[in-house]
């Protein structure tokens, strides 16, 4: 069934504190079934804004991540490394 794109917002300064942005998320992840245009409805945003906090990940989770990727890039230069340095004293012994 099609709706109205609703138009006149109450809110038009989209610049939400991080306090007002976790409230959305928290809001949108306890109720799964309410559709994100009546979520930003309620919180005077667009829809658009509710799915931007809704799926950009937190910035603990993305630093976490970015970590967890630097450290396996650690470990397979450092394996690079010893195997490298085996073959500099095989080629020593010969």
């Amino acid at each position: 069934m099609y709706e109205k794109k609703i138009t006149n917002l109450a809110r038009k300064n989209y610049y939400l504190t991080p306090e007002q942005k976790q409230e959305i998320r928290d809001y949108v992840i306890a109720h799964p079934d309410i559709p994100q245009v009546k979520i930003a409805e309620h919180f005077g945003v667009s829809r658009t804004v509710v799915y931007n906090i809704y799926s950009a990940p937190l910035k603990r989770e993305h630093y976490e991540r970015k970590i967890s990727d630097l450290l396996n890039s650690l470990n397979k230069a450092a394996d690079t490394i010893f195997k490298l340095q085996n073959e500099i004293l095989k080629l020593k012994r010969k």
